[in-house]
């Protein structure tokens, strides 16, 4: 299962990422999202987009509850927003 996992999630973080998607729409993040879900390779840089990214995702009015939770973010599937709500895109679905 892949992912990222929230280690203090009481202190909000901002790095060189966070004003990259200050101004995106929802489509460009979950557009953003599905182009890096499928990378395999991890190093910090990653860790810290894909921290910046989970917290614009959160900032949004969108639920996003099926791939984010208090712990992190799964990175198992990609999404896709479907009204207010962004779903994660399994396997013959």
């Amino acid at each position: 299962m892949g992912g990222i996992r929230i280690v203090d999630s009481e202190q909000e973080y901002e790095n060189e990422y966070t004003a990259r998607f200050a101004d995106d729409s929802i489509e460009e993040l979950v557009q953003t999202f599905n182009s890096d879900q499928p990378s395999q390779g991890w190093v910090s840089a990653r860790g810290r987009f894909l921290a910046a990214l989970r917290q614009a995702f959160l900032d949004t009015e969108i639920d996003c509850s099926s791939f984010i939770s208090e712990e992190g973010m799964s990175l198992d599937y990609p999404i896709r927003l479907e009204g207010n709500i962004i779903f994660q895109v399994k396997e013959n679905q």
